[in-house]
């Protein structure tokens, strides 16, 4: 289906969408209400909204410099050196990955809900094996269900949110609490950096442009239009919820929305909630595989990845090696959350590594305009640069502070974002290194 005009910028928005609106962005919503009440987690929510807005406005300018460029890899690539970029782009991947563990965890509670005998095991492994063999025969989600998907996810969860709000069970009172204000005060940086994880995944659409002249207007507008949606769908469900249901009852389930659905619908509502999950599978699960197996067979093309993560299927042109990596790795980190629960931890990871990347974004367009003045630029984010300083700054902020944000959870936390940063190290300085002794010429040939 060709896509023209409006229709055109309405696609680009529902990728944005899609791509940030998952499964586990509930349980992070579940993880804010153990922290603070609803009344902060909404100016969180706001905040991390606000402050991805400015990301999307840097993104939307690189993304112009660069048409369909494969995002991470060649922005900051051009911006800060191939070492460097390694790191970043690794981190990138290691989230992928992390995520793709979680959301397969979560997707397996809310099965579980709905069919109790269900193994979650089995449904994360035959969900991770599914989005694999559909990706490996090439097949890809029409951009037509890709809209309807996302608009009914979005329609389902802003209605949801109206409903709790229309017919309270839990008081205004309780709802917007200021009890223990100036500590919640204090976490409000903590808050805001877990709540960016509500909005990851709105930069996805930018190697998708259909055309040249869209990287002009519609993918950089795309971006901020997609980040208003998702802090109305957040705020909604999280006002909600909070008018439903108990700080306790939302934040002692990795799956708020089926409690919140069944209030509001009875038995349906745990339906409805596996619904809602199946479709955040379709849009953010799928394309993120697909996304991430680019990304490591772009990287073996580059041979900083060993030759056989870069193999292409001659039927399908689906780059395998890649898509097998990815599965096998997201399947590990799926089956590690199901036996030993981590799923705070990984979520908390996970915005905290997002934190970070998003500041190498404004670092990366601020770098670029120092280093390439002449350089064309179709779009060019009309924020001052001394906010895009300031918030590079308080993101990485924002980032280690996320990290300290649950008491129960905060080593295991710090201990896995060390780990993930010691591997991405790893990672590139043995694809450096192992370039350059690729690339050094023999003795022999020295010689002759």
């Amino acid at each position: 289906m060709k896509f023209t005009g409006r229709v055109e910028s309405l696609f680009y928005v529902s990728v944005g969408v899609g791509m940030a609106m998952a499964t586990s962005s509930f349980t992070m919503i579940a993880s804010l209400f153990a922290t603070a009440t609803a009344l902060w987690i909404l100016v969180a929510i706001a905040l991390a909204g606000a402050a991805c807005m400015v990301i999307a406005l840097s993104i939307g300018e690189l993304a112009s410099m660069y048409p369909s460029a494969p995002g991470v890899r060649t922005y900051f690539k051009i911006a800060f050196g191939d070492r460097p970029s390694l790191i970043l782009v690794y981190q990138y991947l290691i989230f992928v990955i992390l995520i793709a563990g979680l959301e397969s965890f979560v997707f397996s509670e809310v099965v579980r809900a709905v069919f109790p005998i269900v193994p979650r095991i089995l449904t994360v492994v035959v969900l991770i094996a599914a989005v694999a063999a559909t990706n490996m025969a090439g097949l890809e989600l029409p951009r037509s269900v890709q809209i309807l998907t996302t608009a009914v996810a979005v329609v389902l969860i802003a209605v949801a949110g109206l409903m709790g709000v229309w017919h309270p069970r839990v008081g205004p009172s309780a709802v917007f609490s200021i009890e223990n204000g100036w500590r919640q005060a204090m976490m409000l940086p903590a808050l805001a950096g877990m709540s960016v994880f509500l909005y990851t995944g709105f930069e996805w659409v930018t190697p998708l442009g259909l055309r040249p002249s869209a990287y002009e207007r519609k993918v950089p507008a795309s971006m901020p239009l997609a980040i208003v949606v998702l802090f109305v769908a957040s705020a909604l469900f999280a006002l909600g919820a909070a008018s439903q249901l108990t700080p306790a009852a939302i934040a002692g389930t990795p799956v708020p929305q089926v409690p919140y659905f069944v209030t509001l619908f009875g038995t349906a509502g745990s339906y409805l909630a596996l619904l809602l999950s199946l479709m955040a599978v379709v849009s953010t699960f799928n394309a993120g595989i697909l996304g991430g197996s680019q990304l490591i067979f772009l990287l073996a093309q580059e041979r900083k990845l060993p030759a056989w993560c870069g193999a292409v299927s001659l039927r399908s042109g689906c780059p395998i090696g890649a898509v097998l990596l990815l599965a096998g790795l997201a399947t590990v980190a799926g089956a590690s959350v199901v036996l030993s629960r981590i799923e705070i931890p990984v979520a908390l990871v996970g915005a905290s590594t997002m934190c970070v990347i998003y500041s190498a974004f404004l670092i990366a367009a601020l770098k670029l305009r120092k280093d390439k003045p002449d350089a064309r630029r179709p779009f060019r984010s009309p924020v001052f640069e001394i906010v895009q300083r300031a918030l590079a700054a308080v993101l990485f902020i924002m980032g280690v502070q996320t990290l300290f944000s649950e008491p129960g959870a905060w080593v295991r936390t710090s201990l896995g974002a060390v780990a993930s940063i010691v591997v991405a190290c790893a990672l590139a300085w043995r694809s450096t290194s192992a370039r350059a002794v690729s690339t050094k010429p023999s003795p022999a040939a020295s010689a002759s």
